[in-house]
């Protein structure tokens, strides 16, 4: 009962964001329940990323910078959780992924801060334009660094920066899953 209730409220939730611009697609922002800008960029290897390649996946982009002392703190935690649940099925995803978008300026510290935190499975983008940077701009981002928690349709379902705000939103949308499939073998 508990999991027709949940799910209802996210339907419900979705679906009055959804209409609310006279449109059964959401609208494109930074606000929850908004479709997330899309990403068009060079990863730090030159290859092309764009990020309607995730298609169907749960996406963490994480805006930081080597400098920023929170989001350094924070990396082994990001670690951990891509570790935890990279192979998971969530409501409207399957698997999960980082996408880590660094506001730094110079190339040396960021590289040097990913080999020591160890996020060598993050996609990595990085313009070197800071705050100024097309990706900042178009997720609103100034002084603080966000996390925007994105499900397989685009749509972000968490903004935070408190990592552990992410982890339970990801929990909560793991366990739905669960529910949803246990329900659907009885």
């Amino acid at each position: 009962m508990r999991f027709k209730a949940v799910t209802f409220a996210i339907f419900v939730g979705l679906s009055f964001v959804s209409f609310m611009n006279g449109s059964t697609e959401p609208a494109t922002g930074v606000k929850i329940g908004d479709k997330a800008p899309k990403i068009e960029s060079h990863l730090l290897d030159g290859s092309l990323f764009n990020s309607e390649s995730l298609k169907g996946k749960m996406v963490l982009v994480d805006f930081w910078a080597s400098y920023d002392a929170p989001s350094r703190i924070d990396n082994p935690r990001k670690r951990t959780i891509l570790a935890q649940y990279q192979n998971s099925e969530f409501l409207n995803s399957n698997g999960f992924v980082i996408i880590s978008v660094s506001l730094d300026r110079f190339k040396t510290p960021l590289y040097r801060s990913i080999e020591r935190d160890g996020l060598q499975d993050f996609f990595h983008l990085c313009d070197l334009n800071g705050l100024d940077s097309e990706l900042a701009e178009a997720f609103k981002v100034s002084g603080d660094f966000p996390n925007f928690l994105i499900d397989g349709e685009g749509r972000i379902v968490e903004k935070s920066s408190d990592i552990e705000k992410i982890v339970a939103t990801l929990e909560r949308l793991e366990s739905v899953n669960r529910e949803q499939f246990a329900l659907n073998r009885h």
